[in-house]
């Protein structure tokens, strides 16, 4: 089986060195074919097979530009996620696919794909930035990842989430849960890249996609011991402020 994952607008989407989870990805599953799709393109996943739909992290106006350029593909998109397709969006791409996204700095207040019933607000003079430990139901080993970001999510508390902080906090100041998940979509605010950071959960994501072959992850060895020590790190109280915990 020839993998095919689709990057989405990586001229725009492309801060913090996200799109190294394809790489990576990439690197892991032998004869993966990359497409990446420009923001005037239209996307593969429309009308041809794609494995893995990936968006990573966009400025604000880069976010309205994805929004404007996925509202068409909107049904699309719904169905692919009820089928199954695999998605990984990472930091403010998920926002993308909820109701609305709201900027009073910016002066926006506008309308996502709806595809989940969350809202974002968007706060440019508030940023926050943390440490995220939690926990899923598939891998025994915790996730670790980083935050930071202008905008919080707000959604019913028993909407589905990528994760359980343990340690951070999840959509928002008030909530442990953190991103969304919804069969092989996953959404999550985490930045790092989260592929590279996690091994375990990589090695996951590349047996759900192709379950025909054995995880064969590139430089496991090292991934595991970077891994380990920044679980280490991250055990300690010490390493944790108290702007970066739950407020309850």
């Amino acid at each position: 089986m020839t993998v095919i994952i689709e990057m989405l607008f990586p001229e725009i989407a492309n801060l913090h060195g996200d799109n190294s989870n394809i790489e990576y990805l990439a690197q892991s599953l032998e004869g993966a074919r990359i497409h990446r799709t420009g923001i005037n393109d239209t996307p593969r996943f429309v009308s041809e097979r794609v494995d893995l739909v990936y968006l990573g992290p966009m400025t604000e106006s880069g976010q309205l530009k994805a929004i404007d350029r996925l509202t068409p593909h909107g049904p699309r998109i719904a169905e692919l996620i009820e089928s199954g397709t695999h998605f990984l969006f990472t930091h403010n791409a998920m926002e993308v696919l909820g109701n609305r996204v709201s900027n009073a700095e910016m002066n926006y207040d506008v309308p996502g794909l709806g595809i989940f019933d969350f809202v974002t607000t968007v706060n440019m003079f508030n940023r926050y930035t943390g440490k995220v430990m939690g926990t899923i139901d598939e891998v025994a080993q915790p996730i670790v990842g980083y935050k930071s970001q202008f905008s919080m999510v707000s959604s019913a508390p028993d909407a589905p989430g990528f994760l359980t902080a343990d340690r951070g906090i999840g959509r928002n100041r008030s909530t442990r849960v953190e991103g969304v998940r919804v069969n092989n979509f996953i959404g999550t605010s985490l930045i790092g890249p989260l592929l590279v950071m996690n091994p375990y959960f990589t090695e996951s994501l590349l047996s759900s996609i192709d379950p025909s072959r054995e995880p064969t992850l590139a430089l496991r060895e090292l991934a595991i011991a970077a891994y380990d020590a920044r679980v280490h790190d991250f055990n300690e109280s010490a390493r944790w402020s108290k702007a970066e915990l739950l407020v309850t």
